[in-house]
């Protein structure tokens, strides 16, 4: 017996040893949860590749079916890698999947780049034409498409993983999908925005496997994907699919998830100062977005000495000189900081302003002010109206020097200002003011509560509303949720214009385009020529009248103006309108239902 147990621990340390080795490789040898995504990243990028070719191949002979499938794979394959591709190489998501419109610098106003991409060849292969030239047009497309993928797999090699940088691409695209996705953005002629939505959600599944993520996590992702997917594209199933209740039962459920699991993890949230904080359990919180975004380095920060300096200001009349104005005086605050009037009168005589007052109310929340979107930042835009002689006819080395024998003031900007030996200037006037407008933050409207689990606060009108809004109306595809302004999601750090073809009067019968160039007269860039940047729907109950010219009255009547396809519709010559011609459809209920959904986005307390 004492010789077996000898011969037994004999035998069992070289085993233990060997035993040991095979662990210790193991735990070297397996890879890191990024580097798994890594992985899972390359395999669909060459599996892109490799669809992309095969439609190449057959793009010229096969029958409709078989390029709408073709068509499909591909896209299914894209939405998998789609949340690393938009976080790493944003310029290439552009050209693979972008809207169908052209894009040109201010300093090369006639380098015209044409739209290239997903959404173009979508037109090709679901549109209704189908001869030789559309298929030389589909296979043109597919060889810049793959000029595009080649480019990703070139980088691939030096493209590395981190666990918080997954994360963060994951959560930026599920933002993505429940705003551009499920309004049918991306989707815009075949209609397959739920299934591809599922096909995203399903790609999200994989990569987060790759953390074995808590089941809390695992469930929600399996939940959300049953809760989009849908037999077939059909214009009816997208337009039948409740996107409130799917917001509020499955996708904030899963950004909380999402959330937690990292917590758990340890793993930490990226540093970047966004738009979107990237801590905030959701872009409907409270919190999540970030005035401070969009201002620049200097920007005054929001002290109470600060506002109180910049709301003084905001109402004083030194600063359009003799006139009497205010900032007040037009962007009144019982008016949601609007007028009331089609366009404010100019202080020169016998004319008007050209253009309707916008609110300010969430105008901090973008990055380009004006309709045309001439100016970055609050404080270029107080400069130049306060300067301007038809809005206030002041001049700031005047302001400066009233300011100053005005009794409060001089108290009020060492106060505000109180490291600076001369507090009292034009540059910290701007500065006062514009803090002043980015604390008219105001996302607490019933709207929001709903988002935020109070779901009782909406009445199924308005729900159903919101899902017009969203799905058959097409108005999401360029009131970005959840801003509802033209802020583009989900890094809201531009914001598009667009050619809408508003008419001079309300008179439809006889109607005529609005003379009023808009964003063309900057850089007289063609396909720019009548664009206006996308105004918010925000407290549009309190903002009429409405259009950058105040031409409507109602909502009914904005509606009523998309609803027959804009200016086109109208029977107006508009080449370059990028709203769709195409009659909505809208009954009388639906646009009912808007209209009370658009109220419900009416921000409660003070204004």
């Amino acid at each position: 017996m004492i010789a077996y147990s000898v011969r037994f621990r004999a035998v069992r340390r070289p085993f233990l040893l060997v035993l040991a080795i095979l662990l210790f490789s193991f735990t070297v040898l397996r890879k890191t949860p990024a580097e798994q995504v890594k992985d899972y990243y390359d395999t669909h990028l060459s599996q892109l590749h490799k669809t992309l070719l095969q439609f190449q191949e057959i793009s010229d002979q096969a029958s409709l079916t078989a390029l709408r499938a073709s068509f499909t794979a591909c896209r299914s394959e894209y939405k998998r890698l789609e949340f690393a591709v938009e976080y790493y190489y944003p310029n290439a998501a552009q050209r693979l999947n972008g809207a169908a419109l052209p894009e040109a610098e201010p300093s090369e106003p006639e380098q015209v780049m044409p739209p290239t991409g997903f959404q173009v060849l979508e037109e090709y292969v679901y549109g209704s034409t189908d001869n030789q030239a559309t298929r030389g047009l589909i296979g043109q497309e597919l060889e810049n498409m793959l000029y595009q993928v080649r480019y990703l797999q070139a980088q691939a090699p030096v493209l590395t993983f981190t666990e918080t940088e997954v994360f963060d691409a994951i959560r930026l695209n599920l933002y993505r999908l429940a705003t551009k996705g499920l309004s049918g953005f991306d989707s815009p002629v075949a209609f397959a925005s739920l299934p591809e939505a599922a096909v995203t959600l399903e790609g999200t599944g994989e990569v987060l496997t790759c953390f074995e993520p808590p089941a809390l996590l695992s469930q929600q992702v399996q939940r959300s994907v049953a809760a989009v997917h849908t037999p077939g594209t059909t214009v009816a199933g997208f337009n039948a699919f409740d996107r409130a209740a799917f917001l509020v039962r499955y996708f904030n459920p899963l950004l909380a998830a999402l959330q937690q699991a990292q917590l758990q993890q340890g793993i930490p949230f990226v540093q970047a100062k966004r738009a979107i904080r990237p801590r905030a359990v959701s872009y409907f919180a409270a919190d999540a977005f970030d005035p401070t975004f969009f201002a620049p380095a200097d920007a005054a920060p929001a002290t109470p000495a600060v506002l109180a300096l910049g709301k003084a200001l905001f109402q004083e009349p030194a600063l359009s000189a003799r006139s009497g104005r205010t900032c007040a005086s037009c962007h009144i605050p019982g008016r949601a900081y609007t007028d009331g009037l089609k366009v404010n009168n100019s202080l020169l005589a016998g004319v008007n302003l050209e253009r309707n007052t916008p609110t300010l109310l969430n105008a901090s929340l973008q990055p380009a002010q004006f309709y045309d979107g001439r100016v970055p930042f609050l404080e270029d835009q107080i400069h130049e109206v306060v300067s301007n002689k038809a809005e206030m006819g002041g001049r700031f080395d005047e302001v400066t020097s009233v300011l100053r024998r005005k009794k409060g003031y001089t108290k009020l900007f060492a106060q505000a200002f109180a490291t600076e030996s001369k507090p009292l200037t034009e540059r910290n006037i701007r500065k006062a003011l514009a803090a002043y407008v980015r604390s008219l933050v105001r996302l607490n409207s019933r709207f929001d509560q709903y988002m935020r689990g109070d779901t009782a606060v909406l009445s199924r009108t308005e729900i159903t509303g919101f899902n017009l809004f969203m799905g058959k109306a097409k108005c999401g595809t360029c009131h970005y949720m959840p801003l509802f302004n033209g802020t583009v999601a989900p890094l809201y750090n531009k914001v598009e214009s667009e050619v809408l073809g508003v008419p001079t009067t309300r008179d439809t019968l006889h109607p005529s385009l609005d003379k009023d160039q808009g964003k063309y007269l900057l850089y007289q860039i063609a396909y720019q020529r009548y664009a206006f940047k996308t105004p918010t729907v925000r407290n549009a109950a309190h903002t009429a009248p409405y259009m950058h010219n105040g031409v409507y009255q109602s909502l009914e009547e904005v509606i009523d103006f998309y609803n027959k396809g804009g200016g086109i519709g109208l029977g107006l010559e508009v080449p370059t309108q990028t709203l769709g011609e195409d009659h909505l459809g809208l009954s009388a209920l639906d646009k009912q239902a808007i209209i009370a959904f658009i109220n419900s986005l009416t921000d409660e307390g003070e204004q």
